[in-house]
């Protein structure tokens, strides 16, 4: 029994003794009726959970269950090297390890190799593969993720506030009562939380949920993955991907990873009582004359006075009781003597009865609780009959009215119908007549309009045609005059390539003459060969061009000193005639100090002979 069950059962026997006195009942009416109101504020919690993140828990429940029953695991290898008497199994990688330390065998025995030391491999099962570790950090974060939103929806399932202000001024005979309450009250109520049954249902899967999770926590292969190292990413491994119920169990691990949102909402609802029903306020008027007795009985001191009338009483009741029972008693006996049975007979005769008696009161108390259900039953009905033949009576009016309504609604319709389809034909024959003078209005109009862009697109053609031909024919002058700027670009590219080329030969030539030559002048290989070779046949084009059109100055120079000699006039030599023949002699003077510089099977013309010689007399006469 509940601690409010205690109080309610208390509180009943309180009601029922005060109902025994007319002067508390009647202050109890005057209480309740006073002008002032009680008033009763009440707050509690209204939970929505979301259904998508248990039912997405659930199903992957199921999965994991069955990942953790496929019982996956590896067998792991240990060895390690022991003394011959501790070996207990030989197994292949004894032989394999002793064959490779063969410093292990020390002794013989009746012709058997006895080793000193063995190889000696232990197989256990391991447990902690990575898909048993993935499982239980998967339930650990179902653990978690479930008991935050578990223990913040309880609390506010659970949370109750209740307020009570009543302030009151009561003259009940020759009493007058004067007093203010206010009361504030708030605890974990489980019948506060009964008054959201939606919610319950939710925390009961919420929690089969977290008993499951704890279940498959403490089975033994989640015991034994549990003192491995945890993991801290995820890794989809080809099992994970594969399997489905593991690829179902990644789908729930990625689900609470991504899940962002609370998984409830709280709606605080309050109810309040101003004023309160007249039922309610006559219970709260008991609570205040209890406190107002218990202010007169320690106040003015009477605990003992009252104790002892209280004693006084009940002895009277007892007294009473007791009398009662004898008569009871007495009377009894008498209707044993009339019926001429013994005590025992009579006695079964009478517990016969109080059973058929009872039997008969349960089928009373039944019949009369169906009764009552039917009586409220019928009243609700009357009271439904009551409403509906309201509702039926103020549709009816709404009916007829709505059938004036509509009849009045036709007429006006069916009037502006008329109206409308006369404006309508007159409207018809007026658009008529203005679109036909639109049409003509529109045809001469487009007649002109076509005649004009005519015109226009014949002059328009004209003009483009005249400013295509005049930017062709600039366009080709262009080209012409460009084409003729690449080709004396070309010609001046080519001449100085030549004129490259020649100065490069110059320059090979001249360090050569002067010895300046380097290592890096390398004319064995067969590039540098080739290079030379295209310097001398520049050098040699160039000595040839120039030797030409000198030889023919020097011809001329000479042919004009001896006609001028030959007429008795002094010989006059030209600026450059003068400096060609010094710069031959000083070429003369360094040939006569360095010795004969021209290469063996080098032969001079004739013409180049008589140059010279004209030169040395032309250097002896000037």
């Amino acid at each position: 029994m509940t601690q409010e069950d205690q109080l309610y059962r208390a509180f009943g026997e309180f009601v029922r003794t005060a109902e025994e006195h007319t002067q508390i009942v009647s202050a109890e009416h005057a209480i309740a009726d006073a002008p002032e109101h009680d008033r009763i504020v009440v707050v509690h919690n209204v939970c929505h959970v979301e259904e998508d993140w248990i039912a997405a828990i659930e199903r992957g429940l199921i999965f994991i269950g069955r990942a953790i029953g496929e019982d996956r695991q590896f067998i792991r290898s240990n060895g390690e090297v022991q003394p011959i008497e501790k070996v207990r199994h030989i197994s292949r990688e004894s032989v394999q390890h002793l064959s490779k330390h063969s410093d292990m065998i020390t002794r013989e025995q009746k012709e058997d190799i006895v080793p000193d030391k063995l190889y000696t491999v232990e197989r256990l099962n391991d447990y902690a593969v990575y898909e048993n570790r993935f499982l239980y950090a998967l339930l650990c974060r179902i653990r978690d993720f479930v008991a935050v939103r578990y223990d913040a929806i309880m609390r506010a399932y659970r949370l109750y506030r209740g307020e009570l202000k009543s302030q009151k001024k009561v003259t009940a005979g020759m009493r007058r009562l004067n007093f203010s309450l206010e009361l504030t009250d708030e605890q974990d109520d489980v019948f506060a939380a009964a008054a959201d049954p939606e919610c319950a249902v939710y925390l009961d899967r919420i929690d089969k949920i977290r008993q499951s999770v704890l279940f498959y926590l403490r089975t033994p292969l989640m015991l034994e993955v549990s003192r491995v190292e945890k993991i801290k990413r995820l890794t989809k491994t080809n099992v994970l991907r594969m399997d489905k119920n593991f690829r179902e169990a990644v789908t729930l691990y990625e689900f609470l990873l991504n899940y962002e949102g609370d998984g409830y909402t709280i709606e605080r609802q309050t109810t309040t009582l101003d004023p309160v029903g007249a039922e309610i306020a006559r219970e709260l008027s008991l609570p205040v004359q209890l406190i107002a007795f218990l202010v007169y009985e320690h106040g003015l001191g009477v605990e003992a006075y009252l104790k002892e009338e209280f004693e006084k009483e009940e002895k009277r009741r007892e007294e009473m009781r007791q009398r009662e029972l004898a008569e009871r008693i007495k009377a009894l006996k008498r209707r044993i003597e009339e019926s001429g049975m013994g005590m025992e007979e009579y006695m079964l005769a009478l517990e016969e009865r109080n059973a058929a008696l009872e039997a008969d009161s349960r089928e009373l108390v039944a019949a009369r609780a169906k009764i009552e259900e039917l009586e409220q039953t019928i009243e609700r009905m009357r009271a439904d009959i009551a409403e509906l033949n309201e509702e039926i009576a103020e549709l009816n009016g709404t009916i007829e009215q709505l059938r004036e309504e509509m009849k009045a609604a036709e007429e006006e319709h069916r009037r502006q119908m008329e109206a409308l389809k006369a404006a309508h034909e007159e409207e018809i024959a007026s658009l008529k007549s203005a679109h036909a003078e639109q049409i003509s209005s529109l045809k001469k109009n487009y007649e002109e309009a076509a005649e004009r862009a005519e015109q226009s697109h014949r002059e328009e053609i004209k003009r483009i045609r005249t400013e295509y031909e005049a930017r062709l024919k600039e366009g080709r002058a262009r080209t012409d005059a460009a084409e003729r700027q690449l080709s004396a670009a070309k010609k001046d590219l080519e001449s100085v390539e030549h004129e490259r080329q020649m100065l490069e030969a110059r320059l090979t030539a001249l360090r050569a003459e002067h010895g300046l030559l380097t290592e890096g002048d390398d004319f064995t290989t067969e590039e540098g060969f080739n290079a030379l070779e295209h310097e001398f046949e520049v050098l040699g084009r160039l000595v040839r061009d120039k030797w030409t059109d000198v030889r023919r100055m020097l011809r001329k120079e000479f042919f004009n000193g001896l006609r001028a000699t030959m007429r008795g006039q002094k010989g006059q030599k030209s600026g450059e005639y003068t400096e060609l023949a010094a710069q031959a002699q000083d070429r003369r003077a360094r040939s006569a100090a360095k010795g004969p510089s021209e290469p063996q099977g080098t032969e001079v013309s004739a013409e180049e002979s008589e140059i010279r010689e004209q030169d040395d007399t032309d250097g002896e006469n000037g």
